[in-house]
């Protein structure tokens, strides 16, 4: 028979992922908001 798994320690697993995941999420849209900022700067420079 398996062990029986605590419901908290889940709980806070899954939501120290949700943060994991969040974090990555605003990283990754702040990267391509740069890129996309930097693309539109060159275009008005004229670079």
């Amino acid at each position: 028979m398996p062990a029986r798994r605590d419901p908290a320690a889940d709980a806070a697993h899954v939501e120290a992922g949700r943060r994991r995941a969040r974090r990555t999420a605003l990283v990754v849209g702040a990267i391509a908001l740069a890129i996309y900022v930097a693309f539109i700067l060159s275009g008005v420079s004229g670079r």
